[in-house]
């Protein structure tokens, strides 16, 4: 499995970047459509099969969507982030639904302020490709949950093809420098394997808004891509190699361009000792 170079960016680094990028952007993930997507938050809930007694942890919450998809099914659930203005984001979208079992707690992926065993559903949702430390997350998921516990993750996947891989990598650190690397299946599952988890659900798919191609221009205003950053994207999208063309599925229309982020979600379970 590939490990982190040493141009990888320390952890305080990658934490700063994190605040400074999300913390403007806010406001903007609560009403992203593809954050907001029912679809892939309902297969969520069902690969965690909730149920009414359970504790929930959902890691890096953003704006809470996933959290408040499992709110009415559980008896509480804790939105944990390492940005504050997320978590204001997300305090209002559960009072907004009149959701009150959810909690907030600020903090890194890398280091859970939580006992052993202590959640029967752990989430994370569109964001270990900003982790500093992937690897310490996902053992930090798996110490944390209960035996028996499903762990949910979703998140943005590379192909398996290192070139490919790259070119994607430095088209989403453009966008948005926080960015710290998507990882292939393959890397995702020794990782998965590593932390002691074992794997049920394996599913490969793209990110949608509700079914639809995402909207390049909605893309970089989300994250208040720079002007000179967006031109730069652009190009690469209008003259992408047929290879990432298709791993992206980009189309262009006229002025605007369109494309589906690869997805991949897990679900695993932290078997009985």
């Amino acid at each position: 499995m590939t490990r982190p170079t040493n141009d990888t960016p320390g952890q305080a680094t990658v934490h700063q970047r994190v605040q400074s990028q999300f913390g403007a952007a806010a406001e903007a993930y609560g009403t992203s459509l593809v954050h907001a997507d029912t679809s892939a938050l309902q297969r969520v809930v069902e690969l965690a099969s909730p149920k009414p007694g359970d504790a929930a942890l959902d890691l890096a919450t953003g704006a809470g969507h996933t959290a408040l998809a499992l709110a009415p099914r559980v008896a509480r659930v804790i939105a944990y982030d390492l940005t504050r203005e997320m978590l204001l984001e997300t305090r209002r979208n559960a009072a907004a639904r009149g959701l009150a079992n959810v909690h907030t707690q600020q903090g890194p992926a890398e280091k859970l302020p939580f006992r052993d065993a202590s959640f029967d559903i752990v989430t994370v949702r569109q964001a270990p490709h900003h982790f500093a430390d992937v690897r310490s997350a996902i053992r930090e998921m798996a110490r944390v949950a209960k035996p028996g516990a499903r762990i949910v993750i979703v998140d943005s996947t590379s192909p398996e093809e290192p070139n490919l891989a790259s070119q994607w990598d430095h088209i989403e650190r453009l966008r948005d420098p926080s960015h710290v690397r998507n990882y292939s299946p393959t890397q995702w599952r020794a990782m998965i394997a590593d932390a002691g988890l074992r794997v049920f659900s394996e599913e490969l798919g793209f990110a949608t808004e509700n079914g639809r191609p995402m909207d390049f221009a909605a893309w970089t205003k989300r994250i208040n891509t720079p002007p000179e950053a967006v031109e730069e994207l652009t190009r690469l999208f209008r003259n992408a190699t047929l290879a990432l063309a298709n791993a992206l599925r980009i189309e262009v229309v006229n002025d605007a361009i369109f494309f589906c982020v690869p997805v991949i979600t897990i679900a695993a379970l932290r078997e009985s000792k």
